[in-house]
């Protein structure tokens, strides 16, 4: 595990959850020290005209980026790491306890079945945050194709694999278990849906369509460092993506018109 004695752990990103919120999970939960920096957009914007946002500052000009710096050596020395995806695993492997299994003592199928799984949350949350850009997107007729051609297809699908790797390895971590990437994806994914739409809950319970996705996603969100970081910053409250319709605000408004436990009947 990471010594914060001799590194520190940066992350940062912008004022909202989207990319960011596997990270802080695996963050959060390790109980290890790390500062989060929020770089306002309209900065953001100032900084890229400015030439600030370079390579050797924002790997591939985006965000979030994540730095290490070196505190045992005289000449300070930063890693840098950009991409959710790269970040999870990197931090997975350095924050992980002694005598852990990584995911690289994995067989192959293994390791690749879960990399699947998380680079398939990834893609569903950065697609449907995309569409966000609209004051509509949430109202029919796209809610209906967003839960139908793109949610519930996630789900099942991750229902399938967390079905697949669970005769293979544990997937539903127990409270004394390290987070993984695959874990934090997953939970990211989930706690969105739930937020767009409140009545899948319904489907994540025992007996639900997706029991399997709930189990993990609850397991996840009911950590004990999870709910402390959760509500000291306030994390609900903040908007999921960058754009005015991708509030918690506005999310929360749309569900309380359009959300219907009906969503599940013909699934």
């Amino acid at each position: 595990m990471v010594s914060t004695s001799t590194s520190r752990i940066h992350i940062t990103y912008f004022p909202v959850r989207a990319r960011c919120e596997p990270v802080l999970f695996m963050l959060a939960d390790s109980g290890t020290q790390f500062e989060y920096e929020e770089i306002p957009l309209v900065k953001w914007g100032e900084m890229k005209k400015t030439g600030q946002v370079t390579p050797a500052m924002y790997p591939f000009a985006g965000v979030p980026v994540l730095r290490v710096i070196d505190k045992s050596s005289e000449q300070r020395s930063d890693f840098l790491l950009g991409e959710t995806s790269a970040i999870l695993s990197y931090l997975e492997e350095i924050l992980a306890p002694p005598g852990a299994t990584l995911n690289k003592d994995l067989p192959l199928q293994t390791r690749v079945r879960t990399q699947m799984i998380k680079e398939a949350s990834l893609f569903f949350t950065n697609r449907v945050w995309q569409l966000s850009v609209e004051k509509d997107w949430l109202a029919p007729p796209s809610r209906d194709k967003i839960w139908k051609a793109i949610t519930v297809r996630y789900l099942r699908n991750t229902e399938a694999a967390l079905g697949e790797l669970k005769k293979e390895m544990k997937v539903v971590p127990a409270e004394t278990d390290q987070l993984t990437a695959l874990h934090a994806t997953v939970t990211a994914a989930i706690t969105f849906i739930t937020q767009v739409f409140p009545s899948a809950k319904l489907g994540l319970r025992a007996g639900g369509h997706f029991p399997l996705c709930g189990q993990l996603w609850k397991a996840v969100m009911t950590r004990p460092r999870v709910v402390t970081y959760w509500k000291e910053h306030k994390i609900a409250e903040k908007a999921w993506s960058i754009t005015e319709y991708g509030t918690a605000e506005w999310i929360a408004k749309e569900a309380a018109k359009y959300d219907s436990p009906r969503l599940l009947a013909k699934l």
